[in-house]
This record gives structure tokens, sequence and C-alpha cells, in this order.
């Protein structure tokens, strides 16, 4: 199916513009998949996606890597609106037989503040894995207020929000094939 990408979408109040396409990326992701398989053989990993926002890039992801192993769900949640709430509330927590003594993929949406990795690191540490590989699709290094191991990051970005890709505001435009951003001009 052909998708038009709009030139401007609003979401609830705001508009926003095309950011990144869609082509962009997959192209990526498939670059991300196969830097995952290089690094991990042809091992089995566990992988651990962030829930709401990275269940698309995972999705992808996974299948570009070609790399066999299960898959697990964390969801935690930090904004409201477009603002990071600087609070990280966790609302399922790793299953432990997917983590221990396993090696463990995990892959988020953004990372942006840090505050989530920050607070959720540790949680995964106790479960005491042999190895963790955090990968995120949008680092935004110039918002981020703590360190937070990050290995694979799909795209550098401005501190600006986004939408699209999995990612939302307010529970709208998840389902965008493309990245946009606030539009600076509403």
């Amino acid at each position: 199916m052909a998708y038009a990408n709009p030139a401007r979408i609003k979401l609830h109040e705001h508009q926003f513009v095309p950011f990144l396409t869609p082509t962009e990326i997959q192209l990526r992701v498939v670059e991300l998949g196969q830097e995952l398989a290089l690094s991990h053989g042809s091992g089995k990993p566990s992988f651990l996606v962030m829930l709401k926002g990275a269940f698309i890039f995972a999705a992808d992801l996974i299948r570009a890597s070609g790399l066999g192993g299960e898959i697990g769900f964390v969801r935690t949640q930090s904004y409201k609106g477009t603002e990071t709430s600087g609070e990280v509330r966790m609302h399922i927590a790793p299953e432990p037989e997917l983590v221990t003594d396993q090696d463990v993929i995990l892959i988020e949406d953004i990372i942006d503040s840090g505050n989530t990795m920050q607070a959720f690191l540790p949680i995964l540490a106790a479960l005491k894995p042999r190895s963790v590989t955090v990968v995120t699709l949008l680092h935004k290094p110039e918002a981020q207020q703590v360190d937070v191991q990050l290995d694979l990051a799909g795209f550098v970005i401005p501190p600006k929000f986004v939408v699209g890709y999995g990612l939302d505001y307010d529970g709208l435009g998840r389902q965008l094939p493309g990245i946009y951003q606030l539009a600076e001009d509403y």
C-alpha cells in the first residue's frame, strides 16, 4: 500500500511537519539489524521491547536482524502531552526468564532526557542478564539530563517533539509510517 506523506498533519491541537521519511527509517532499521546480527552472531538473544512507542521499530528491527530468540515487553511511562514528566512509572515489568543469564537486546523508541533508561536499567540489571545491548530509534543528546547506556542509535535528532512510527502525542500518530516533528510556526 502506498502512503502519501502529507506536508502537515494535525494531532489534537498541534501541527506537525515531516521529519524522517518512511524510506529513510527503513534503510536505517536494516542497517541497525545488520549491526545486531554482526554483534550477536548466531546467538538467540532475548529481545525486550519498551512499549508502547517501540513496537513498530522493534518488529522491523527484529526481522532485519535475522536473529532468533524470544521477545518480551516492558511498559513504562514518562510523557504527558509533549513534555517528559520527569517521573517514570512501570506498568509491565520484564519477565525474569527472558532476562536472567541471557543476552538481552533492549529496544526503545527514543532516548531524550535519559530518565526512563536511568530508572529501568537497574531493574533489568537486578535480574542478572549475561549482557544488555540498548538500541534506540531516536536519540536527543541535547535533551539528555543523565548519562545512560546506549549502544546503537538509529538517528540523532534535535530536542524537538516528534510523532509517528510508533511514537505518539497523547495517543495519536503511532500509525504514521514516517516521523513528524512539532511545527515551529504553530
